[in-house]
């Protein structure tokens, strides 16, 4: 998918406008890679069974983690000083940066790759022991991986976040299931099955770097390329791209930890068939994720290049924006989830519907952690990143040590205690930093409306429903059909109230503040 670059969407010109367009299309295209996961899921439970899913999320698992350990937070570094270059005229520094993140990620992660595909017997004996083929499989695009999502880091940084939407949540997922779809139909084992899920990062990843170089070529020719009016910054050095991003990196790492360390340590106490149950739910909750990742794509270079001149309030401003959003996008789905979570779980295959309890859990505190809104981004791109470093390794320890102790005794019930706990303490953490020592807050105002919404219409209607169906199919039809277009209704009367018809407005971007270096931290 290609989007033509736009005259007026340099860093300076007309920021509103080009952000509600950007975070539109990007929105479309993560409810399309959602909807796109959402089916793989589907094929992956269905055909291959709570065991054989749970064997294949493990290895997903396994590659989603050591492909951010081994990208080190260079994506995310990369979006912060390419997006601060291009708004203090500074656009000549990107191949540089580029080489100072692409070198050290290609030796890690090769590294990775190896100790992975020597140490797969051992792993698989942990797991399940058809495993192994499909670990060893996955092992070499670790690099590929790791490469593709720095690669994605600089194509966000360089302004092209359409184009990166499109490859991250179009591209990728369409070839995803699209092999999967031929592997299962030729009745394929584990390690194929791997093959047809990680060929495609191959490709994407090919593109994405093509796509850079296109961009980056432009941006050189531009005539805005090299003009600092005001002396803004200088070239951040090697020394200070990982002082930022290496602190981020670990705070990935633990982040995709927190995200996957349910389904391990169930595979590991309660074997495969509860790994793949729970790996289900993750899955499920990861949909209303994506939102507040979308969020992050599309606001971060904005709140970057705001905090780089100084403009807090601008950053506020866009910070109580994107929460409002947030909360009117996720709240309905957590609370369908809420209401409605076995008859989800069902549409997945014979027993999935035994973690409908955890599920109703789970949904309840993603209520919770969407109310924070953006802080994980606010805390990033204001340099912070050591701040969320420590945020994520709390929450990390608060899990492990539930894990541990809860799941050997309550099953399912102890993982999902566990996640809910550490998810808590990580956005109470953040909330408080950004509002207390960073000084943006969020407004109760901007999101009572929107909250008051969701909770009218799929809250209350939802148990209405509920109450006259019972947790079944057809009710939960009903309230995504009609639930869905009585809300879409109410949005659009109430789009001025709600806030939305500000997002088109222009409040554009002051002036470089000359006592605001681009690399403070």
């Amino acid at each position: 998918m290609s989007v033509a670059a736009r005259p007026d969407e340099g860093p300076h010109a007309a920021p509103g406008r080009t952000l509600a367009r950007t975070g539109a299309v990007s929105l479309l295209l993560v409810l399309t890679g959602s909807a796109l996961a959402f089916g793989t899921t589907l094929l992956v439970s269905n055909r291959l069974g709570a065991e054989g899913a749970g064997v294949f999320f493990q290895i997903s698992a396994a590659f989603a983690i050591l492909t951010t350990l081994c990208t080190f937070g260079a994506d995310t570094g990369l979006v912060r000083f390419l997006a601060a270059g291009r708004a203090t005229g500074r656009e000549h520094d990107a191949a540089a940066l580029l080489s100072t993140a692409l070198i050290p990620v290609a030796a890690a992660s090769t590294g990775a790759a190896v100790v992975l595909w020597v140490a797969a017997p051992a792993v698989a004996d942990l797991w399940a022991a058809d495993a192994e083929a499909g670990i060893r499989t996955a092992a070499p695009f670790i690099v590929v991986g790791s490469l593709m999502t720095v690669l994605f880091g600089a194509l966000r940084g360089s302004g092209e976040i359409v184009r990166f939407a499109a490859l991250q949540n179009l591209a990728l997922p369409l070839l995803r299931l699209a092999g999967l779809c031929a592997a299962i139909g030729i009745g394929a084992g584990i390690g194929t099955l791997s093959v047809a899920w990680a060929v495609p990062v191959l490709i994407v990843g090919a593109a994405a770097g093509l796509l850079l170089r296109r961009t980056l070529r432009h941006h050189r020719a531009s005539p805005a390329a090299g003009r600092n009016p005001a002396g803004q910054g200088s070239r951040p050095s090697r020394r200070s791209f990982w002082s930022f991003s290496s602190a981020r990196g670990v705070s990935s790492g633990v982040e995709v930890l927190l995200e996957w360390i349910g389904v391990l340590a169930v595979a590991v106490f309660l074997g495969p068939a509860a790994a793949g149950v729970y790996g289900v739910v993750n899955r499920c909750i990861r949909l209303g994720s994506m939102l507040d990742h979308t969020a992050r794509i599309v606001s971060g270079p904005a709140l970057s290049a705001a905090l780089a001149v100084g403009d807090t309030a601008s950053a506020a401003r866009l910070f109580n924006s994107v929460t409002r959003l947030l909360i009117l996008g996720a709240w309905p789905l957590y609370l369908v989830y809420l209401l409605f979570g076995a008859p989800v779980l069902r549409i997945f295959g014979e027993g999935f519907d035994a973690g409908s309890g955890v599920f109703t859990v789970i949904a309840a505190t993603m209520l919770l952690v969407v109310s924070a809104g953006g802080v994980q981004s606010v805390l990033l791109m204001s340099g912070r990143s050591r701040w969320q470093l420590l945020n994520k390794l709390a929450a990390l320890a608060v899990a492990v040590t539930l894990n541990l102790l809860l799941v050997p005794a309550l099953g399912l019930y102890g993982a999902v205690i566990a996640w809910s706990s550490a998810a808590l303490v990580d956005a109470g953490l953040a909330a408080v930093q950004v509002r207390f020592f960073l000084g943006i807050g969020l407004r109760p105002g901007v999101v009572a409306l929107p909250a008051a919404l969701a909770l009218a219409v799929f809250g209350a209607g939802g148990w209405a429903l509920r109450l006259a169906t019972g947790p079944t199919l057809p009710g939960l039809f009903l309230l995504l059909v009609c639930g869905g277009a009585v809300y879409a209704g109410l949005v659009a009367v109430l789009r001025r109230p709600l806030g939305l018809a500000s997002l088109t407005a222009n409040p554009g971007l002051p002036e470089p503040a000359e006592d605001m270096p681009v690399g403070r931290r």
